[in-house]
């Protein structure tokens, strides 16, 4: 999937997320659920953060390959344990486990998949969309509407009286 499809689901899952967790700092949850997002990506050069961090990049798809580890269960996984437990902030832990846990929903669905179980298993786990595709477009919309659609009902706007009114 492109970098704004991830984007975009991931900040659909945080509104959710927010919407049902005690988190104290919404918008920094938010945030780095966003961020934590595009983290799977590091290992392939040409991504939106492969190209900002090159070098690291390089080395990590030299070690990892692309679609490999860090695009295994095993990384959102060994992610939340360091922020839980290991720098005791289990609020951020989720931010970042769910932020990289889109990213391998979202790459599932490609007809290029992931290796789920890396580095145990190679086998890929795939779906039916070509990234870049039609039918990723309008996958793309479709979360953009949920968008509108949970911020229409969670901040009380009526659109209804606004088209009425532009109309």
């Amino acid at each position: 999937m492109m970098y704004k499809t991830h984007l975009l689901f991931a900040l659909l899952i945080s509104l959710l997320l927010t919407s049902f967790l005690n988190i104290e700092s919404k918008l920094f949850f938010i945030i780095l659920i966003l961020v934590s997002s595009f983290i799977p990506d590091i290992d392939n050069t040409n991504s939106k953060i492969g190209r900002k961090f090159k070098t690291s990049s390089l080395i990590i798809n030299k070690i990892f390959s692309h679609r490999g580890f860090f695009h295994s269960l095993l990384l959102p996984l060994i992610m939340y344990f360091i922020f839980a437990f290991i720098l005791d902030r289990k609020d951020m832990a989720l931010a970042v486990f769910f932020g990289i846990s889109s990213h391998l929903f979202l790459d599932l669905l490609t007809k290029e998949g992931i290796s789920f179980f890396a580095p145990f298993s190679n086998k890929r786990i795939n779906g039916f969309i070509k990234t870049n595709s039609f039918v990723e477009k309008i996958f793309f919309i479709i979360i953009l509407l949920l968008i509108i659609l949970f911020l229409s009902q969670n901040l009380s706007l009526d659109f209804s009286k606004f088209f009425s009114s532009v109309f």
